[in-house]
This record gives C-alpha cells, structure tokens and sequence, in this order.
C-alpha cells in the first residue's frame, strides 16, 4: 500500500474530492464530489464532510492507497491556521467549531493525522504558479468567477495573505454604484446585466453557461454583457494591478470558461497597465486548487 494525500475542495453546494502522490502529483482517476448544503445544520454539514473522507479514503483503498494527510481548501473568513471556520454568510452552523480536530476524530482519521487548510483562491493560484499559467510570472493575480467574485495575487511568487490566511487584497466588497462589486462581476451580475440589456423577463432557470453558449451563437445581447462586465472587472482590477506590479492576470472560476467573450473588453480596460504582459484564462480550471493545496 502506497502512502497518499486526500484532497478536499469545498464549496457552498459540493465537496469534491481528490488525491495526489506525496510528491505532489495528482492521482488521475481517483475522484468525485459529495453534496453539502452550506445553509444546513451543523449536523448536516458535518455529515458531508465525513461523507467526503469516507468517499475518499474508500476510493484510495481501492487503488491500493493509504490515507497520510488531508488537505483541504474553503472559502473565508476562515482561521486557516486553526483550522476555524468563520463565515457568516454560508456554513454559519460550524462557526467557530475546530474542524481540524472534527476531521482527526473520523474513524479513517486519528488524533496525529496531518490536516491543512487553504483559501480556495489562494490555492488555486498557487496551482497555477506550479502548474500552470502563472508559471514564470513571481507577481500574478487570480480573479474567480462564479457564485462569488475572489482574487489572490502573488509576490515574488509568494502568494499574499492576511493573518489568517485569507487573500490580502479582497475585491468582492468594493462599493459599486448601488451596492459592491460582487453584485455586478458573479453570477448574479451577469444575469442582472443579461436581463437589462436583453430586456427580457427573470428567467430563474437560466444560467451564465447559457449566456455563454448564446454569445457563441452570436446573439448582441449575450455578447454585450460579457463586454459589459468585463468592462466593469477591469476598471475596478486597474489601480490593484498597478498597486503590486502585477505581471499575469488569470481568470479562474466556471465563468472564466467563456472568457473569450470578455477578452476583448477586459484587456482594453486594462491597455494602460504596462506591467501587465499577460491576461488569460486558468489552465487547470477545474484543478488548479487541487495543485495548491500540495
């Protein structure tokens, strides 16, 4: 039995699963997801991640694997060190509880197994500098877009951090005309700037892959709000960029997949950043935090 890392990404609707060598290689074929809901009880939220090391640990079982440590990226605020969650807007039911110690009380688990913890960004930027597109670049930046709005950026390769190890430099609460810039650079930003410029009724089943697989079909509408809030992501990303010299910029995020919709708008917003010699997307969308993470 080979001795390996159980990796645990989790979001506000998925917990998915990974596992890598312990020299840092990603162990292709075993995976998968768990479903949480964020807005459960601690009870429920709890019992998904348990779900998650058992789901996990079984699939490294089978592969003739041990499990060696665990490690896992989340959204802030959050005590990375600690291991102590802190959000208030989603998983509120864990507040405060040591999830370091919940994850070593599992029965796959133990009191001495290794358990880290990192923002999901943060780690997916560092996936990148290791793996991918940020490669070569010591001062780079990650935008995600999806649910929310993250940003992580990295000097002299080494990515920036508060003291609890949550990004420096947030952009998701900057004001914005009537509210932050979240509220117009996420998913809801975009199906709000959809439906103006569209003049078309909420539609609740509809999503940003679906304004996405429009615009490639070339209808104005679509294609008008990815340039609209591509506009509106480099006027706000600007003084950031100029701030910390900052060489890459990356989109990362399930919306970054159809980044070729806002290239254009985006990169004329940012035209004056002479620092800036590169604007693309991720090159491991789907993976770059799990590389962060070992």
């Amino acid at each position: 039995m080979t001795e390996s890392y159980l990796l645990l990404d989790i979001g506000g609707t998925f917990i998915k699963f990974g596992a890598a060598s312990l020299d840092g290689e990603l162990l292709h074929g075993i995976s998968g997801s768990v479903p949480v809901d964020s807005l459960g009880s601690a009870r429920e939220v709890t019992g998904a991640f348990a779900e998650a090391v058992r789901s996990g640990t079984e699939a490294l079982g089978k592969n003739d694997r041990t499990l060696a440590g665990i490690g896992i990226c989340i959204p802030g605020p959050f005590d990375y060190g600690k291991g102590i969650p802190l959000m208030k807007h989603k998983f509120l039911s864990i507040y405060g509880m040591s999830l370091k110690d919940f994850f070593r009380s599992l029965p796959q688990t133990g009191p001495d197994m290794p358990v880290g913890f990192i923002h999901d960004v943060n780690a997916a930027l560092l996936g990148e500098i290791s793996r991918g597109n940020a490669a070569g670049y010591p001062d780079s930046a990650l935008v995600t877009l999806g649910t929310g709005l993250g940003f992580a950026f990295s000097r002299a390769g080494r990515i920036m951090v508060n003291e609890k190890g949550s990004p420096l430099c947030p952009i998701y609460s900057i004001p914005y005309r009537d509210g932050i810039l979240e509220d117009y650079v996420s998913k809801r930003g975009f199906l709000k700037a959809y439906r103006e410029i569209s003049g078309k009724p909420a539609d609740p089943s509809l999503t940003v892959a679906d304004i996405g697989a429009m615009a490639a079909e070339g209808d104005p509408a679509a294609m008008e709000t990815f340039s609209s809030v591509g506009e509106i992501l480099a006027s706000a990303l600007k003084p950031k960029l100029w701030e910390n010299r900052i060489g890459c910029l990356l989109l990362g995020g399930q919306i970054s997949r159809s980044f070729r919709f806002m290239e254009r708008a985006l990169k004329a917003g940012l035209s004056g950043v002479s620092c800036l010699k590169t604007v693309m997307p991720a090159k491991n969308i789907g993976e770059a935090a799990f590389y962060g993470i070992v």
